[in-house]
């Protein structure tokens, strides 16, 4: 009888019921001991050359947090899925990081169109948007408390490139020539703004496959226009070829691009030909080797990721880093209770982050889920991206 009364009593008040009881109040995706954190990327298709090395930086950043005795106790656990670039494929990823990973936060996710399209799914399972790989404007806009978007626009990139360049040299007529999708169309909507705030004459307006490779007869007439400035909203390998050509043709008018052509391969190309190509980012990338030699932290950090994945850090490792930061220190501010609402409003309360590489300050707001406060204007001098102008607004 005393055993039947204490099972009624043990029912009854819930004998370990507190600790079950904390357990399930505990959001998805975080247990007392782990934060369970996804992303889906390009890891083995045509742009793997962004996806692996921004989730290199991120699990760094993570990693460091975890060596550090985790946040509040809790480890971190970053699970990356593979698209290659793919919508099936991100549509998947998805899918498994949901309902199977049950994440916290979707964070660093590859893909103007994979990204909108998935958006819904993930905001319908209180899943979080947060600094997906790519500059599109509807990272960030209309304004959502699930969304937010590390970089500039790539439209804003183009105002506010454009802004700086005809201010500078006097500018009064240009020419545009993007790609002939989505991310072409957002970096000419750009142009028009500039174009309709600067007051300026549009002489030429043109589009390309993807696929193209020659572009004489586009340089061509972009130089019989007689605009005194070429605009780019292109992807690597078109930046280089339309750059080539522009200059073998002779014509010297300043050319500005926007983020995409900011890296390495665009400044080394041609044997040199692209120097003086411009780029408008919200980002830096630091010489690592220059960093590595005067021992700073910069160059620490890039020692550590070359040992650790065995190649040099690329702008995407930058930005990767950068991100897991400020998860990072959103997920310590939000403190050891933690619920999605807290780790939001701690990302809302960035103020002038300080980006450790040396880019523009960062600013997040309820009404600001676009991160960057500046752009920085680039330059290709003796194959090498340099620092043409600081915080440029936007």
């Amino acid at each position: 009888m005393r055993k039947l009364s204490a099972l009624v009593m043990c029912i009854l008040v819930g004998c370990g019921g507190n600790q079950q009881e904390s357990a399930s109040d505990l959001p998805r995706g975080v247990t007392n001991d782990t934060i369970v954190i996804g992303s889906h990327t390009d890891l083995s298709g045509g742009l793997a050359t962004w996806g692996v090395p921004l989730t290199h930086g991120q699990r760094m950043r993570y990693d460091e947090a975890n060596a550090a005795g985790g946040v509040h106790g809790r480890q971190i656990r970053l699970v990356v899925e593979d698209t290659q670039y793919q919508m099936p494929l991100a549509v998947k990823a998805t899918n498994k990081l949901l309902n199977v990973d049950n994440i916290f936060l979707m964070v660093g996710s590859m893909g103007t169109p994979m990204n909108i399209a998935l958006m819904p799914k993930m905001f319908e399972a209180n899943v979080p948007s947060l600094f997906p790989l790519t500059a599109a404007v509807q990272m960030h806009e209309p304004l959502h408390p699930m969304k937010y978007n590390y970089f500039v626009s790539y439209r804003d990139q183009i105002r506010g490139g454009m802004a700086y360049m005809v201010a500078r040299e006097g500018i009064k007529s240009v020419c545009v020539q993007v790609v002939a999708n989505d991310y072409g169309h957002e970096n000419e909507v750009g142009f028009l703004q500039a174009v309709e705030e600067l007051g300026l004459e549009v002489k030429y307006s043109g589009s390309h496959k993807s696929t193209e490779t020659d572009f004489v007869g586009t340089i061509t007439a972009i130089k019989n226009s007689g605009c005194e400035m070429l605009v780019l909203g292109p992807l690597v390998k078109d930046t280089i070829l339309l750059y080539t050509a522009a200059r073998d043709a002779g014509w010297n008018a300043p050319i500005i691009s926007n983020m995409v052509s900011y890296v390495p391969e665009v400044a080394t190309a041609a044997g040199g030909a692209m120097d003086g190509l411009y780029a408008a980012a919200s980002f830096y990338v630091p010489d690592f080797a220059a960093e590595i030699a005067a021992g700073s932290w910069i160059g620490e950090w890039a020692q550590r990721y070359i040992d650790r994945y065995g190649e040099q850090p690329a702008p995407q490792s930058v930005i990767g880093y950068v991100i897991g930061d400020l998860i990072v220190r959103s997920l310590e501010q939000a403190g050891p209770e933690l619920t999605l609402e807290k780790v939001l409003a701690a990302l809302d309360s960035i103020n002038k982050y300080e980006d450790p590489f040396g880019g523009p300050t960062l600013t997040l707001s309820p009404s600001k889920h676009q991160a960057g406060d500046f752009l920085n204007l680039y330059q290709v001098v003796d194959g090498k991206w340099v620092v043409a102008e600081r915080n440029l607004p936007f």
